[in-house]
């Protein structure tokens, strides 16, 4: 037990040393044009004057985007994935940022914008603490080149690949599978989204680690047994739960400009949730995906 003890210990303080070290790589300026994909009516009054273009898919959504005072191009394929490969192809850009409509705002979105010629993203940071004490669990793997994916909240596309990322959109209904999928190397940005919650929380739970297997068995069964392996270790040696907790204030910082000590409190939870639910999603084969049903990869 000792050695995987030292051996969790050295990672979780190398992962802490990378994490604390992350810098936006420097760009030159470029035209980088926001789009919003609207998944229902809904209050886009925050958006005003950060968002260059809505893709709705019918008048009412236009109506919602009209009366926020924002452009919009109407969705020729239908869902997400067809919203962004719209956008691919009605609006001329040098770089293509697409986020959610569930997000706020903030510096992170201006990271975006900068990064000019490149696949870019920002991680999100869920403003509900309990789903937040899982959905954290995706950062961990971002800092490494290797098992890095773009978040399909906050991402960019750069002009040079325009063209084969829409028609990766076009074949997979799932945007940042299929973004990743093209997408190379990744940059990912020093920043956390604040967004909303999902509605259903354990349907989010299990749809995003079932997603996760479904795009990267390998990083999944990882991630699997490295969750299950901390939670065990931590249990005899507390130490743990410290380094867990410096990392969720950094990100808190990164997230809202300040510590959230609530869910930093709450961080000895993170890692058996997340155990427990990449466990469960062991037993699932597809996940729901606003409203299609998926059961393999991009």
């Amino acid at each position: 037990m000792w050695i995987f003890a030292v051996a969790i210990l050295a990672y979780e303080l190398l992962h802490l040393a990378a994490e604390a070290s992350m810098r936006a790589t420097p760009s030159g300026s470029c035209r980088a044009v926001v789009f919003l994909p609207v998944r229902r009516p809904r209050d886009l009054r925050r958006f005003a004057g950060v968002v260059d273009y809505v893709v709705v898919d019918d008048e009412v959504d236009a109506e919602a985007a009209e009366a926020a005072g924002l452009r919009w191009v109407l969705n020729k394929y239908g869902d997400k994935s067809g919203a962004l490969a719209t956008a691919l192809e009605e609006v001329e850009a040098d770089l293509y940022v697409f986020i959610d409509d569930d997000a706020y705002p903030g510096r992170w979105l201006e990271a975006l914008r900068g990064a000019c010629g490149r696949f870019a993203t920002a991680y999100r940071w869920v403003m509900d603490r309990f789903q937040n004490l899982f959905s954290l669990g995706g950062f961990d793997w971002m800092v490494w080149r290797r098992t890095r994916f773009l978040y399909g909240g906050a991402m960019t596309v750069p002009a040079a690949r325009r063209r084969e990322a829409a028609e990766a959109l076009k074949r997979c209904p799932v945007d940042d599978m299929a973004l990743t999928a093209v997408a190379g190397d990744i940059e990912v940005l020093p920043v956390l989204v604040p967004m909303d919650g999902a509605e259903d929380t354990s349907g989010f739970f299990l749809r995003q680690a079932t997603a996760a297997k479904l795009a990267n068995f390998k990083l999944w069964l990882v991630e699997t047994l490295y969750y299950v392996l901390w939670t065990a270790v931590a249990v005899f040696f507390p130490p743990l739960f410290l380094i867990h907790a410096a990392r969720t204030a950094l990100r808190s910082r990164r997230a809202l400009g300040r510590v959230d000590w609530v869910q930093v409190l709450l961080s000895p939870l993170e890692r058996p949730l997340q155990a427990f639910i990449f466990a469960a999603s062991a037993f699932r084969r597809c996940f729901e995906w606003r409203g299609r049903v998926v059961c393999g990869k991009c």
